[in-house]
C-alpha cells in the first residue's frame, strides 16, 4: 500500500510541473481505471463462481487480489455490484444472492461501448 501511495503521489507531482488540469485530468483517469477494474473482479469471481452472497464475493475479490499479486486490500464490493445492476448485468435470486448474465448475453446488453466507436471511426468503418 505505501508504494501505491507513494507512486501516486511521484506521479501528481510530475504531473502538476505540467499543469494543474494535468495533474487533475490524471487524477480523474486513475479513479475511473479503478472503478472499472473493481467491477470487472467482481464479474469475473460471480461468472467464475455462479451466485455468491454479497459478503462471500467481497471475500473472494479479496482472496484474487491476495493470490495474484500477493497484496491484501479492502475491496469495495457495494460500489461494483451497483455499477454492475445499473448496467443490468447482475442480479439477486430470491434469496438475495447475486449472480451475473453470460458474458456473450452482458456484452449484448451494455453494447457498443464508445472506445468502439471511435477505433472504428480511425479505421474508417461507418456505424450499423
Amino acid at each position: 500500500m505505501a508504494t501505491y501511495k507513494n507512486l501516486i503521489t511521484q506521479s501528481m507531482y510530475d504531473k502538476q510541473l505540467d499543469s494543474r488540469k494535468g495533474t487533475l485530468l490524471h487524477l480523474c483517469d486513475d479513479v475511473i481505471q479503478q472503478e472499472v477494474k473493481e467491477v470487472m473482479i467482481s464479474f469475473y469471481i460471480l461468472m467464475e463462481q455462479g451466485k455468491a452472497t454479497l459478503e462471500d464475493l467481497d471475500l473472494r475479490c479479496e482472496e484474487l487480489i491476495k493470490e495474484e499479486f500477493g497484496e491484501r486490500c479492502n475491496f469495495d464490493v457495494d460500489d461494483a455490484v451497483q455499477k454492475l445492476e445499473k448496467l443490468g448485468i447482475v442480479a439477486r435470486d430470491t434469496i438475495g444472492r447475486y449472480y451475473c448474465m453470460g458474458l456473450k448475453r452482458a456484452n449484448e446488453i451494455i453494447g457498443t461501448t464508445t472506445e468502439e466507436l471511435v477505433l472504428k471511426a480511425k479505421q474508417g468503418v461507418t456505424p450499423s
